[in-house]
Protein backbone atom coordinates (compact mmCIF):
# COMPACT_ATOMS: atom_id res chain seq x y z
CA UNK A 1 0.00 0.00 0.00
CA UNK A 2 1.81 3.82 -0.62
CA UNK A 3 0.37 5.64 2.40
CA UNK A 4 2.76 8.00 1.70
CA UNK A 5 0.49 8.53 -1.91
CA UNK A 6 -2.81 8.50 -0.30
CA UNK A 7 -0.97 11.48 2.26
CA UNK A 8 -0.37 13.34 -0.19
CA UNK A 9 -3.95 13.22 -2.03
CA UNK A 10 -5.14 14.27 1.21
CA UNK A 11 -3.16 17.20 1.66
CA UNK A 12 -3.75 18.19 -1.95
CA UNK A 13 -7.47 18.48 -1.11
CA UNK A 14 -7.48 20.21 2.15
CA UNK A 15 -4.84 23.01 0.60
CA UNK A 16 -6.90 23.58 -2.16
CA UNK A 17 -10.28 23.36 -0.16
CA UNK A 18 -9.43 25.00 3.02
CA UNK A 19 -5.98 27.26 3.01
CA UNK A 20 -6.43 28.70 6.40
CA UNK A 21 -7.38 25.10 8.11
CA UNK A 22 -3.48 24.12 8.68
CA UNK A 23 -3.00 27.20 10.65
CA UNK A 24 -5.51 26.51 12.87
CA UNK A 25 -5.52 22.76 13.36
CA UNK A 26 -1.91 23.57 14.43
CA UNK A 27 -2.66 26.68 16.29
CA UNK A 28 -0.17 28.61 14.40
CA UNK A 29 -1.01 32.67 15.04
CA UNK A 30 1.28 33.65 12.19
CA UNK A 31 1.08 33.61 8.87
CA UNK A 32 2.90 30.20 6.79
CA UNK A 33 6.19 32.38 4.99
CA UNK A 34 5.27 30.68 1.14
CA UNK A 35 2.49 28.94 0.21
CA UNK A 36 4.73 26.17 -0.59
CA UNK A 37 5.77 26.08 3.41
CA UNK A 38 2.40 25.46 3.99
CA UNK A 39 1.94 22.63 1.46
CA UNK A 40 4.82 20.94 2.59
CA UNK A 41 3.75 21.08 6.11
CA UNK A 42 -0.09 20.03 5.23
CA UNK A 43 1.44 17.24 3.00
CA UNK A 44 3.48 15.97 6.51
CA UNK A 45 0.36 16.46 8.94
CA UNK A 46 -2.00 14.74 6.57
CA UNK A 47 0.55 11.43 6.01
CA UNK A 48 1.26 11.34 9.86
CA UNK A 49 -2.66 11.31 10.35
CA UNK A 50 -3.14 8.68 8.06
CA UNK A 51 0.01 6.24 8.90
CA UNK A 52 -1.35 6.19 12.55
CA UNK A 53 -4.03 4.10 12.33
CA UNK A 54 -2.75 1.87 10.20
CA UNK A 55 0.34 1.66 12.46
CA UNK A 56 -1.94 1.15 15.98
CA UNK A 57 -3.96 -1.81 13.68
CA UNK A 58 -0.33 -3.79 12.43
CA UNK A 59 0.88 -3.27 15.95
CA UNK A 60 -2.38 -4.87 17.74
CA UNK A 61 -3.10 -7.47 14.66
CA UNK A 62 0.05 -8.42 13.86
CA UNK A 63 2.62 -7.18 16.13
CA UNK A 64 4.58 -5.30 13.02
CA UNK A 65 5.97 -1.83 12.67
CA UNK A 66 5.26 0.17 9.29
CA UNK A 67 8.52 -0.81 8.20
CA UNK A 68 8.34 -4.56 8.97
CA UNK A 69 5.06 -4.77 7.39
CA UNK A 70 6.47 -2.74 4.02
CA UNK A 71 9.65 -5.15 4.43
CA UNK A 72 7.07 -8.32 3.92
CA UNK A 73 4.84 -6.83 0.96
CA UNK A 74 8.36 -6.27 -0.61
CA UNK A 75 9.51 -9.58 -0.51
CA UNK A 76 6.25 -11.36 -1.66
CA UNK A 77 6.05 -9.25 -4.61
CA UNK A 78 9.35 -11.02 -5.18
CA UNK A 79 8.42 -14.43 -3.93
CA UNK A 80 10.09 -17.05 -4.26
CA UNK A 81 13.08 -15.40 -5.90
CA UNK A 82 13.74 -13.02 -2.80
CA UNK A 83 15.62 -9.92 -3.00
CA UNK A 84 18.73 -8.29 -1.56
CA UNK A 85 18.65 -6.02 1.57
CA UNK A 86 19.80 -3.04 -1.55
CA UNK A 87 17.03 -4.12 -3.45
CA UNK A 88 14.67 -3.93 -0.63
CA UNK A 89 16.16 -0.16 0.57
CA UNK A 90 15.64 0.91 -2.60
CA UNK A 91 11.77 -0.36 -2.59
CA UNK A 92 10.72 1.29 0.86
CA UNK A 93 7.82 3.34 1.46
CA UNK A 94 9.41 4.17 4.82
CA UNK A 95 12.75 4.36 4.90
CA UNK A 96 14.71 2.42 7.31
CA UNK A 97 18.23 3.54 7.95
CA UNK A 98 19.14 -0.19 8.89
CA UNK A 99 17.84 -2.80 6.47
CA UNK A 100 20.43 -5.28 7.87
CA UNK A 101 19.05 -5.05 11.89
CA UNK A 102 15.03 -5.48 10.42
CA UNK A 103 16.01 -8.65 8.27
CA UNK A 104 17.47 -9.90 11.34
CA UNK A 105 14.50 -8.76 13.68
CA UNK A 106 12.30 -10.71 11.00
CA UNK A 107 14.27 -13.06 10.92
CA UNK A 108 14.07 -14.01 14.23
CA UNK A 109 10.24 -13.80 14.37
CA UNK A 110 10.64 -16.49 11.56
CA UNK A 111 8.94 -14.24 8.66
CA UNK A 112 11.80 -13.97 6.57
CA UNK A 113 15.34 -16.34 5.74
CA UNK A 114 18.03 -14.99 4.79
CA UNK A 115 21.24 -16.84 2.57
CA UNK A 116 24.65 -15.06 1.66
CA UNK A 117 25.19 -14.89 -1.99
CA UNK A 118 27.44 -17.62 -3.62
CA UNK A 119 29.08 -14.88 -5.69
CA UNK A 120 29.39 -12.66 -3.43
CA UNK A 121 29.33 -13.10 0.15
CA UNK A 122 28.38 -10.23 1.07
CA UNK A 123 25.60 -9.91 -0.30
CA UNK A 124 22.32 -10.83 1.66
CA UNK A 125 19.58 -12.49 -0.47
CA UNK A 126 16.17 -12.06 1.65
CA UNK A 127 13.20 -14.07 1.23
CA UNK A 128 9.73 -14.46 3.27
CA UNK A 129 8.49 -17.38 4.97
CA UNK A 130 5.28 -18.96 4.85
CA UNK A 131 4.72 -17.54 8.45
CA UNK A 132 5.82 -13.96 6.84
CA UNK A 133 3.28 -15.04 4.08
CA UNK A 134 0.59 -16.11 5.86
CA UNK A 135 0.41 -12.82 7.94
CA UNK A 136 -0.22 -10.89 4.88
CA UNK A 137 -2.64 -12.82 3.64
CA UNK A 138 -4.17 -11.77 7.00
CA UNK A 139 -3.77 -8.30 6.50
CA UNK A 140 -4.93 -8.16 2.67
CA UNK A 141 -8.47 -7.06 3.61
CA UNK A 142 -7.48 -4.84 5.91
CA UNK A 143 -5.31 -3.52 3.34
CA UNK A 144 -7.68 -3.33 0.98
CA UNK A 145 -10.52 -1.25 3.14
CA UNK A 146 -7.90 0.90 4.92
CA UNK A 147 -7.59 3.41 2.07
CA UNK A 148 -11.12 3.18 0.70
CA UNK A 149 -12.32 3.58 4.43
CA UNK A 150 -9.60 7.00 4.97
CA UNK A 151 -10.17 8.10 1.37
CA UNK A 152 -13.19 6.83 -0.39
CA UNK A 153 -15.41 10.17 0.25
CA UNK A 154 -13.21 11.79 -2.22
CA UNK A 155 -14.79 10.13 -5.23
CA UNK A 156 -12.90 8.75 -8.74
CA UNK A 157 -12.81 12.31 -10.31
CA UNK A 158 -10.91 14.25 -7.33
CA UNK A 159 -8.73 10.54 -6.57
CA UNK A 160 -7.56 10.86 -10.52
CA UNK A 161 -6.90 14.86 -10.03
CA UNK A 162 -4.93 14.18 -6.42
CA UNK A 163 -2.84 10.95 -8.14
CA UNK A 164 -1.50 13.45 -10.92
CA UNK A 165 -0.90 16.25 -8.98
CA UNK A 166 1.40 13.90 -6.30
CA UNK A 167 3.05 12.60 -9.41
CA UNK A 168 3.87 16.22 -10.64
CA UNK A 169 5.05 16.66 -7.36
CA UNK A 170 7.46 13.86 -7.12
CA UNK A 171 8.42 14.41 -10.72
CA UNK A 172 9.28 18.26 -10.42
CA UNK A 173 10.61 18.33 -6.87
CA UNK A 174 13.74 20.97 -6.71
CA UNK A 175 16.90 19.91 -5.41
CA UNK A 176 18.07 20.91 -1.57
CA UNK A 177 20.44 22.04 -0.42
Amino acid sequence: MHVFLLTIVVITIIVATMPARLQQEIKQAQPFASLEEEVYLSLRMTSRMLDEPWERYLKAQEGLTLSQYNLLRILRGAHPNGRTCTEIAERMINRDPDITRLVDRMAQQDLVTRARGTADRRVVQVDITRKGLAMLKRLDRAVDLFPRKLLGHMGRRQLRELREHLGAIRSGMGQFP
